[in-house]
């Protein structure tokens, strides 16, 4: 008791020297500070603010209406088998790849919190439900960074694929530390579970007041995700003005630098290397995607809190999956680059980009996640209806009627 106090007391006496540090340097530099700062907020509000919330309030919405329990029940048995973990994970690596960072950690916290899943199910959804989303790789990498939107295929490819198989091979070490009939009868267990709790449970208060919670619990995690992109800003820019990058007399390992921060700003620096073969950069910019920088770990916490998820099990898996990306990206991308229809001349990279743009908002759009939860709820109706009828059905056959 006495060692683990004195940890936490050393801790916080470190983080407040720290923090302390972090003041005296912004009042020292308030040009750079307020650069940095400047640059971060206008980020989020340009790019971040505008992506995630609808995401946000939707996924919020849909999870409140427990509508990821109809979804487990119905994928459970597969994704038990591949992943070790609940049918549920479904729901929230299909709303992970869609939107992004962090909205995966945030609904695998959120699920946790209410006691619908458990800290073992939580810590395996983290290995493939925390992704970037589409229209960062394919529009902000490929297309605007790399000029090519082959190249964001690559790196999306790479890093979905990377994720699945980080996802199995957890599971598979994971089974195999355990005897069989233990993961066999867990296997039942949470089958049984999710049996006897399918139906999905109407939550209190009407639908405007779920709405309107969901909305502030959005601007709530919104606002988490505005402070570490302000915070991160800062930090790359006083590493960039002190000249500690000065150092490395390796480009490459300037931005693998910058992106271990960052991800947005290492994808930047790996972008503009002239001597750097696109692939490389494709294998490069997947590899920083996945680990996803401590910008995106501090995020991914914050929504984990409560949980008693270490941190360094969620860096050990985001380590893992941008290796198994960069190795699928080196793999895949001689042959989805060499059909670039950019490099051959016949359409311009303004014209490309902006199908790629119309084709992907309209896929990723909240139109789309609207056109989802419309889907949902027919299946809600129908699951209900068949409920009744089955529940009529039995009835009747108790009383010995004929139907």
């Amino acid at each position: 008791m006495n060692k683990n106090y004195n940890f936490n007391k050393t801790g916080y006496i470190i983080a407040g020297v720290i923090a302390s540090m972090g003041c005296i340097v912004m009042i020292l530099f308030p040009t750079i500070s307020l650069n940095a700062a400047q640059k971060g907020v206008a980020l989020w509000a340009s790019s971040v603010l505008p992506a995630l919330l609808p995401f946000f309030i939707c996924a919020n919405f849909i999870t409140a209406l427990g509508l990821p329990i109809l979804i487990g029940h119905l994928f459970e048995k597969p994704f038990r088998k591949l992943f070790g973990a609940p049918g549920a994970s479904a729901f929230v690596f299909t709303i992970s790849i869609t939107s992004g960072y962090p909205m995966g950690a945030k609904l695998i916290g959120d699920m946790a919190r209410r006691g619908e899943i458990t800290k073992a199910e939580s810590k395996r959804m983290l290995t493939f439900c925390s992704t970037s989303g589409p229209l960062f790789m394919l529009g902000t990498v490929g297309a605007g960074m790399l000029f090519s939107p082959a190249a964001g295929v690559v790196i999306a490819l790479s890093h979905y694929l990377g994720a699945v198989l980080n996802g199995i091979i957890f599971n598979i070490f994971e089974v195999l530390k355990k005897p069989f009939y233990t993961n066999k009868n867990t296997y039942i267990n949470n089958v049984q579970k999710q049996d006897k709790h399918h139906l999905i449970k109407l939550p209190k208060g009407s639908l405007l007041d779920i709405f309107t919670d969901s909305i502030i619990s959005s601007f709530k995690a919104l606002g988490i995700i505005c402070g570490y992109i302000v915070l991160f800003t800062l930090i790359t820019d006083f590493i960039q003005f002190s000249g500690l990058l000065n150092f490395i007399n390796c480009y490459i390992g300037k931005g693998i630098i910058k992106g271990f921060f960052e991800m947005t700003i290492g994808c930047s620096s790996i972008s503009i290397l002239p001597n750097l073969s696109l692939t490389l950069k494709c294998i490069i910019c997947s590899v920083i995607i996945s680990w996803g920088g401590l910008s995106i770990f501090a995020q991914s916490m914050s929504m984990l809190s409560g949980l008693s998820i270490s941190p360094f099990y969620y860096i050990w898996t985001k380590f893992t999956h941008s290796i198994f990306s960069g190795f699928i990206a080196f793999c895949t991308a001689p042959f989805i680059l060499s059909i670039d229809v950019i490099n051959t001349g016949a359409f311009s990279n303004e014209i490309v980009t902006k199908k790629l743009g119309s084709v992907y908002s309209l896929m990723f759009s909240t139109k789309m996640v609207i056109i989802i939860i419309v889907i949902f709820m027919i299946l809600i109706f129908i699951e209900s209806r068949l409920q009744k009828y089955k529940e009529h059905r039995s009835s009747h056959e108790g009383t010995g009627d004929n139907i």
